[in-house]
């Protein structure tokens, strides 16, 4: 069982050192194979092939920051702690947006931003009689508005505003929530 996990991360990790070096569409199995000294067999013995290496990734990260949401914590402190493996792994994550997989980064981010923002919209709204329509419009305003800003931001190379980008974002969150969930009690 150890050897199955180590191999498997082996494997994991492999694809993200050359993800940070070259193009996702150029990355072959053999790629990976060579790097971690595997054959093929044992490459698709866990893995169907790049895409699904790619997918466990963001699933492993996905169940690492959704599991553990601290209710004390701000909106800006989730949203830091929820975007760090975008502002950690820069070349990797431009890669993956220059990819025909791209959707994989954007569902990504889809299910981490809506699962945090809800739950601070959830909050916001306690006691004012909203109907589930109502938050969920609302999760999906400032979620849609988060990704589209952070993808935008991916396009463009990811320049050094991104303390900035995550602040006005959730500044942004803070000084409208409560007018926004009163235009909704109206």
């Amino acid at each position: 069982m150890i050897m199955v996990k180590f191999t498997k991360m082996a494997i994991i990790n492999g694809f993200l050192e050359i993800l940070k070096k070259k193009s996702l569409d150029k990355i072959t199995v053999k790629d990976i194979c060579e790097l971690c000294e595997i054959n093929r067999n044992t490459f698709y013995y866990y893995f169907e092939d790049i895409y699904d290496v790619l997918n466990a990734v963001f699933a492993a990260e996905k169940e690492k920051v959704m599991g553990s949401m601290d209710e004390n914590m701000t909106f800006l402190e989730e949203y830091k702690r929820r975007a760090q493996i975008i502002l950690n792994n820069r070349d990797t994550i431009i890669h993956i947006y220059q990819s025909k997989q791209r959707a994989i980064l954007e569902n990504y981010l889809e299910t981490v931003v809506k699962d945090f923002v809800e739950k601070f919209v959830d909050k916001a709204a306690e006691g004012h009689g909203l109907t589930e329509e109502d938050v969920n419009y609302i999760t999906c305003f400032y979620s849609y508005s988060i990704i589209g800003n952070m993808m935008r931001w991916i396009e463009k190379g990811m320049p050094p505003y991104k303390e900035d980008l995550i602040s006005r974002m959730s500044k942004s969150f803070e000084v409208t929530i409560n007018d926004l969930i009163r235009n909704f009690e109206e």
